[in-house]
């Protein structure tokens, strides 16, 4: 659902009138900032050894981004169910991007990217993004060594990272088990393009939105660079996330120099916590390409 290139110039005029995987990585490298907050942390694995969480295998959002009033396309963030990598039980969280057939026939988008996230700490442990964008291709592997603080990546190179590094999906999901409050700040190490960046997001108060999923009391946050690297030349970007214990986010209002962009929340469908005593559907072991 997202693609990359968020810190770098676009590569055409087309990248101009198509900017969505540049936007969509943008709003799940905001909700990477939320994981660690001024007296917020996050509850610890139960007795069970699952981070209590309200979402679970099965859930899926639905988002159309729109270009000024035209809808450029759509995305999609989903919990398809569980995997196990290096011995350790992980949600497989997928994201995708797609341009709808008027601006593919201009500039075709088909990204993909895949999070496995721990169950027990909400870390994660495997990072994987497909880049299909026009004519560029580039696909990218991590695996996150957490004991050793080590982002290793599939070509052999090694980047160093910090305690708690998230990626940009799995942050995203570590967020919505937080207390986020207007007034607060909070803050997190995200690792991405080789760099683990000290992110902020000012939380500035509750604002009532409407989308086509409905309407809904949210959260106003907007992210705060410490130091040079994500937002730069971006514009502003602000976030609304419910305000309720899923913090779904429901709007994405984005301002750049070459418009504004909105992602807006379509759909949405529950999952199933593995606290909840149902049964979660166990992924097959397959490669990150599947299903895409």
């Amino acid at each position: 659902m997202m693609a990359y290139l968020l810190f770098t110039p676009a590569r055409s005029s087309k990248m101009l009138i198509f900017p969505s995987r540049r936007v969509f990585l943008m709003i799940l490298l905001v909700m990477a900032c939320f994981a660690v907050g001024a007296g917020a942390e996050p509850a610890p694995a139960d007795s069970s050894g699952v981070f209590p969480v309200e979402f679970g295998p099965g859930e899926k959002m639905v988002f159309n981004i729109t270009y000024g009033i035209v809808v450029a396309g759509e995305a999609t963030l989903e919990i398809s169910g569980l995997k196990e990598y290096q011995g350790h039980s992980c949600y497989n969280v997928q994201s995708k991007t797609m341009s709808n057939r008027f601006f593919s026939s201009i500039y075709k988008v088909r990204d993909k990217i895949v999070s496995y996230i721990d169950t027990q700490d909400l870390y994660s442990r495997y990072f994987y993004k497909r880049l299909r964008e026009g004519d560029y291709k580039k696909n990218v592997e991590i695996s996150f060594d957490h004991e050793a603080q080590l982002a290793r990546y599939s070509n052999g190179n090694e980047y160093p990272t910090k305690v708690g590094v998230q990626d940009v999906l799995s942050a995203f999901y570590f967020v919505r088990s937080l207390d986020l409050e207007p007034g607060n700040e909070y803050a997190v190490p995200a690792h991405s393009s080789r760099k683990t960046y000290d992110l902020k997001v000012l939380v500035h108060g509750r604002e009532h939105v409407k989308v086509p999923a409905g309407e809904f009391d949210c959260l106003v946050v907007e992210p705060v660079i410490e130091g040079e690297g994500l937002f730069k030349h971006e514009g502003k970007l602000t976030l609304y996330l419910t305000d309720d214990s899923l913090k779904i986010p429901v709007l994405i209002k984005t301002k750049v120099p070459v418009g504004t962009i909105d992602v807006e929340l379509k759909e949405y469908r529950p999952g199933h916590p593995l606290l909840s005593g149902l049964p979660a559907q166990k992924n097959q072991e397959s490669s990150p390409e599947s299903g895409s």
